[in-house]
């Protein structure tokens, strides 16, 4: 895992912050913003992690993203319906393994998504934009 940015609770992320911090992962990090619709985003900062922007709609996240120097993390909970109908899906057959092994809590499984590569970046957006449909439904 690549070094946390903005681990200060004195300085909040701010876009041209971002940018300078975040090199190529400034990329994931809008491909995956753009995607987002009527969801909200909101820093927050964690005494442990730093400064985590929250995706949500009002009630519950979507997901958590993690600011890395060149990466970002997504950390996201799944409902049960949610993971059967991806792990039936062979479009995500490569996300299988981690929907499967995922730990489940009261609120769902527990997933965590590195993005390092334009190719993880794209599977993570894809992922997201099914997931915001489910739940939309």
């Amino acid at each position: 895992m690549n070094k946390r940015l903005f681990t200060d609770w004195s300085v909040e992320p701010t876009d041209l912050l971002l940018r300078k911090k975040m090199g190529n992962a400034m990329n994931y990090y809008s491909a995956i913003l753009s995607k987002l619709g009527k969801y909200r985003k909101q820093w927050q900062y964690s005494q442990g992690n730093g400064w985590i922007l929250r995706a949500h709609d009002n009630r519950k996240a979507l997901f958590y993203l993690i600011p890395l120097e060149d990466e970002i993390d997504i950390s996201l909970t799944v409902r049960d319906g949610e993971r059967e109908g991806f792990l039936q899906r062979n479009e995500f057959e490569e996300l299988y393994h981690q929907l499967e092994s995922a730990t489940k809590y009261s609120g769902g499984y527990a997933i965590r998504f590195g993005i390092e590569s334009f190719t993880e970046c794209k599977s993570v957006t894809h992922f997201l934009t099914e997931l915001i449909k489910m739940r939309s439904r």
